[in-house]
């Protein structure tokens, strides 16, 4: 789950920092992007002297509440989750 967790967070960093700057999606996008992925990134969760460690859930119940949240952000905003896919 380790890997999952960071080739997720760091999409979702990246991609909504791209977003952000380039002002290609709506805001609350964007910041559903970089919650979802602060939630997946396991250096803050999984390590024994990470900041939230002792609150730490598991690893399947931090993914799943990250692509919650950034499904909950998407049925909000469907025109701009449309925009995203290709014609």
């Amino acid at each position: 789950m380790g890997a999952i967790g960071w080739i997720w967070a760091w999409l979702m960093l990246l991609g909504g920092v791209r977003a952000h700057l380039t002002d290609a999606l709506p805001d609350m996008l964007v910041w559903a992007m970089l919650l979802s992925g602060l939630l997946a990134l396991p250096l803050l969760w999984s390590r024994p002297d990470g900041p939230l460690a002792a609150i730490a859930p598991s690893g399947v119940v931090r993914g799943a509440i990250a692509v919650l949240l950034l499904l909950a952000a998407g049925i909000s905003r469907p025109d701009a989750v449309m925009g995203l896919l290709p014609a």
